[in-house]
């Protein structure tokens, strides 16, 4: 699970403030809020399974199925928030020229 979190794109939008739209910004900080609370939820339930006293066998299988439904609903989130870093990144580089 590698992205950006949300203290370091805060850190870039809060240094190019006027390239980045306060509607893109709003989008941005609604994306990374999604993704921190779908990853603390999944935390969680993590976490609920390995205090468990499953068989351990068992437990991989739950743990494997929890982060593979996790990883697929946060797919869509991730990649919004890669548009938003390309949209950024071409407004830069517009702005620089």
């Amino acid at each position: 699970m590698e992205h950006m979190l949300k203290s370091e794109t805060q850190t870039i939008a809060d240094t190019y403030p006027a390239l980045l739209s306060s509607e893109a910004q709003a989008k941005l900080h609604y994306l990374l809020n999604v993704l921190e609370n779908m990853d603390q939820r999944i935390a969680l339930e993590l976490e609920r399974v390995n205090r468990s006293s499953a068989e351990e066998e068992l437990k991989d299988f739950v743990r494997q199925d929890i982060l593979g439904h996790h990883e697929a609903s946060r797919l869509p989130f991730v990649q919004a928030v890669e548009d938003l870093r390309v949209q950024y990144r071409a407004s830069v580089a517009d702005s620089s020229d």
